[in-house]
């Protein structure tokens, strides 16, 4: 073999072993970087080894299989602020809700561990009797921060539409929300003529007629925090608004067993939900606050709910709304055919009840105060 060639294989020979040096340094560096060794855990995870020493062997216990181990680092943070108020809540448990619940959670000072979003929706579901119906679709909303603290549920059934529901936050109790629900729908037939009220609760007489003339006996009220199911409305053959607003009232005051001198409105609005006219109204009766939602195509009871006590304690000692608008009207040199949007609602302000009026008329846009106990203007402005 030459010198010549000799050279060549040496100079080949090093170039080779300067690789392989450049390969393990590398290897080392790689090494340090990341912990060394790993081994695998009993269930097939990696265990890095210490920073110091020899590598540790596996561990034998389980590895935890926490929730906490995919928390993004700002939930983190919240869990940590929550956990800063009560320490009783552990983190697992905080990391399950969502970080809208933890937000309210920490504003309410962390009271205690709430049941959670989807927990919220199947106590709505059980009580609706709808949790083996699979067209049944729910969306919840934490309302951790009110009181009391609730989460509400809204239920949609593809054929009898959308159906609310509030859940304690931290028992699962139902406060409110229809019992039920497919035991108190039914689909009509095919050729089955649908009744002009919707509902056999609705008035099927003027809406000048009181609604003890339109019902035979009045319904007995509804027990305190429990809402009454929605009525036998149909929904296959939706009308635009027919029922009007003194229908509507009559609608609420016969399904309430209420009269309506006995009644005290304190809001009627019309309003479109879900695709649909209905009629918001609320009144006193008797030291219980009213809610319900009339169907405005068919004077349906759609909603019904209602609260006891409180400051208007029924209406005792109000003027009435049918009074407050005339007071506001009279002031304003108005007659009542020439108001247009005429709304009236009773309000508490600075500890004293007064009815909101607003209307138009001429074009101005009236805005009134009337106080509700005894009728005085407590505020009157125009806008041009």
């Amino acid at each position: 073999m030459t010198p010549e060639k000799n050279d060549k294989k040496l100079t080949r020979w090093l170039l080779i072993a300067t690789i392989a040096l450049l390969v393990l340094v590398l290897c080392v560096q790689l090494w340090q970087l990341f912990g060394g060794k790993k081994y695998e855990g009993p269930n097939g995870s990696l265990v890095p080894d210490s920073a110091n020493g020899p590598a540790a062997p596996p561990q034998t216990a389980e590895p935890s299989n926490s929730p906490a181990d995919s928390v993004s680092p700002g939930k983190t943070a919240m869990i940590e602020d929550v956990r800063s108020l009560n320490p009783d809540l552990s983190f697992d448990a905080l990391s399950a809700l969502s970080a809208e619940e933890l937000e309210q959670l920490y504003e309410t000072g962390a009271p205690g561990l709430p049941i959670g979003v989807s927990a919220a929706a199947q106590a709505a579901e059980t009580y609706a009797g709808t949790l083996e119906i699979d067209s049944v679709t729910s969306e919840t909303d934490p309302e951790l921060d009110e009181t009391p603290a609730h989460y509400e549920v809204e239920l949609h059934h593809p054929t009898f539409g959308d159906f609310e529901y509030k859940i304690d936050a931290y028992t699962g109790q139902v406060l409110e929300g229809a019992p039920n629900i497919l035991q108190s729908r039914n689909v009509p037939d095919p050729g089955q003529e649908i009744p002009a009220s919707g509902s056999e609760k609705a008035p099927a007489s003027p809406a000048s007629q009181t609604p003890a003339a339109q019902t035979p006996a009045a319904p007995q009220k509804p027990a305190p925090d429990t809402q009454a199911p929605p009525s036998n409305a149909q929904t296959s053959t939706r009308q635009p608004a027919a029922t009007g607003e003194e229908a509507a009232k009559n609608a609420a005051f016969a399904h309430a067993g209420v009269s309506a001198a006995s009644a005290s409105v304190t809001k009627c609005k019309l309003d479109w939900e879900d695709g649909r006219q209905v009629y918001e109204i609320e009144f006193w009766a008797d030291g219980i606050e009213y809610d319900y939602e009339i169907d405005a195509a068919t004077g349906a009871v759609l909603k019904a709910g209602q609260e006891w006590g409180g400051a208007a304690s029924g209406g005792s000692g109000l003027i009435g709304e049918e009074a407050a608008k005339s007071a506001a009207l009279a002031h304003a040199g108005v007659s009542a055919a020439d108001a247009t949007g005429l709304r009236c609602e009773l309000d508490e302000d600075g500890g004293r009840w007064v009815y909101e009026i607003e209307f138009r008329a001429g074009g101005v846009e009236y805005e009134y105060e009337i106080a509700a106990d005894d009728g005085t203007v407590l505020k009157a402005e125009q806008d041009r």
